[in-house]
């Protein structure tokens, strides 16, 4: 600190490459969404990557955007509800391969570019384990990540126990429909401070986040899935979290 002010906190990798959505997946191939080969994939290719992340029944953390298992694997019911070691007996798509472990995925990315780790939850759970198991996760860790999430109690979790790690709020379509929730979103960034906001495509441009970028910083935005979509992040936004075809191209 100097003259009573806190120092900036200034995290430039936030911006400085496109994130490949859940890596740079392939959906029916060995690179499903969330898996080791589509983080690997985004990776040679030089793209920062996007994974989710939520808690089994044994509190391990475990890379998977779905709450329930039948929309990307041969398994039935919540993830919660299933222990990692039962979890392995199922498979990702066409992956051949079991949900990832957050650990293994952050292996495999090795601090070679930018993490991004969205958090899933729902309002009535306990976060309390799910965000001590990612701060677990990333003991040893010395690549760039940031933590972001729709709930602002986990952003609020990190600020308190985990400052120095870049983290997000991110902001989805019911946030900047009515004002209550604008109200809201208002106060939640107030209370978390975040260090750059994730928006969804489909609000660009709105005068929050236009305002927060006149400010200086940072504003993220999903999930850009083709080239008109990209033309407007490019615009309003500082950086894309992408699928194909968008920034990859048609040949990908």
């Amino acid at each position: 600190m100097a003259n009573g002010k806190t120092a900036a906190r200034e995290f430039p990798w936030l911006t400085e490459k496109d994130v490949a959505h859940r890596g740079l997946h392939k959906p029916g191939t060995v690179a499903e969404e969330n898996t080791i080969a589509a983080v690997s994939d985004a990776v040679h290719a030089g793209y920062g990557v996007e994974i989710d992340v939520r808690a089994t029944a044994d509190d391990i953390v475990v890379v998977f955007h779905d709450d329930t298992l039948e929309r990307m694997t041969d398994g039935q019911g919540a993830v919660g509800m299933w222990g990692f070691q039962q979890l392995k007996k199922f498979t990702v798509g066409k992956s051949g391969k079991p949900i990832p472990s957050l650990p293994d995925v952050m292996d495999a990315i090795d601090g070679q570019v930018p993490l991004f780790i969205e958090i899933k939850s729902h309002p009535k759970m306990d976060i309390q384990k799910l965000c001590a198991g990612v701060r677990h996760s990333f003991e040893g860790y010395q690549g760039p990540v940031a933590v972001m999430s729709f709930d602002p109690r986990i952003v609020l979790w990190f600020k308190t126990y985990m400052p120095k790690y870049a983290r997000g709020l991110v902001v989805g379509r019911e946030v900047l429909l009515g004002v209550r929730k604008r109200l809201g979103l208002q106060l939640a960034v107030h209370k978390c401070k975040p260090d750059f906001l994730a928006c969804d495509i489909n609000l660009l441009p709105n005068t929050y986040c236009t305002k927060w970028r006149e400010k200086g910083k940072p504003l993220l935005t999903w999930t850009v899935r083709d080239k008109q979509l990209e033309a407007v992040g490019r615009q309003h936004a500082d950086a894309l979290i992408f699928e194909a075809p968008a920034v990859v191209g048609e040949d990908f």
